[in-house]
């Protein structure tokens, strides 16, 4: 994984999802400063998706967001 230490985590993205959001980018520290500023300046979140787990997708339609990367057993989007 790059080192990213040169972007600040943003308050409004939790830990567990900056780390996912690291990953899911793959090294694309270009495409991570856009997501942060899309979370910063646009008030988007990032939202973990795990279609294998029918109780966590209740409610989600991804249709409707921006696919990010894949992360272990699903997906991360912007919404």
């Amino acid at each position: 994984m790059n080192d990213f230490t040169h972007i600040n985590k943003p308050d409004r993205i939790p830990k567990d999802l900056w780390f996912l959001l690291q990953y899911a980018v793959m090294g694309d520290a270009e495409k991570l400063d856009k997501i942060v500023q899309c979370v910063n300046l646009d008030g988007k979140i990032l939202v973990a998706v795990y279609p294998g787990v029918p109780e966590l997708m209740k409610g989600i339609d991804v249709s409707k967001m921006e696919f990010i990367g894949d992360i272990l057993d699903g997906g991360l989007y912007l919404k």
